[in-house]
């Protein structure tokens, strides 16, 4: 399995209709993830979308098309049946643990395999880590 960094989207979105989930959020929290892993690839848990990997294209939303999170359980529940989704561990950025453990906890539900972290210098540790032991840990 590789291992993929992972965060939970931002409502601060730029005004480009379709793009890459660096393009898509202005947030400095969530550019600073994309920055310290665009060698590797990362994900983000999108409100509308589910889990979104970096090295697609998506379409922009406002926070009024978010789905509720009866939906969105429901979409990540198929999600993690999907080869391409279940091939990752993903290595949560909580920076947050009291807003963050939801989404944690959502992606535990639906069955995703989530490893917990508080600092990106953390997430890369335990990337090199990987990497230096297993060659199959290469992301996209």
């Amino acid at each position: 399995m590789a291992n993929l960094p992972i965060r939970i989207c931002s409502p601060l979105k730029t005004d480009v209709k379709r793009g890459y989930l660096h393009q898509l959020y202005s947030n400095h929290m969530l550019q600073a993830f994309f920055k310290a892993f665009k060698e590797q690839g990362y994900a983000v848990l999108s409100r509308k979308h589910g889990v979104c990997f970096s090295s697609r294209q998506y379409d922009n939303y406002g926070d009024n098309e978010e789905l509720p999170d009866h939906m969105l359980i429901e979409l990540l529940r198929s999600q993690a049946k999907q080869a391409e989704y279940d091939q990752h561990v993903y290595y949560y950025w909580n920076h947050r643990p009291l807003t963050h453990g939801k989404w944690i906890k959502m992606l535990l539900e639906a069955g995703f395999n989530v490893v917990e972290f508080r600092t990106l210098a953390d997430i890369k540790a335990a990337l090199n880590l990987k990497e230096g032991q297993d060659h199959d840990s290469k992301l996209f």
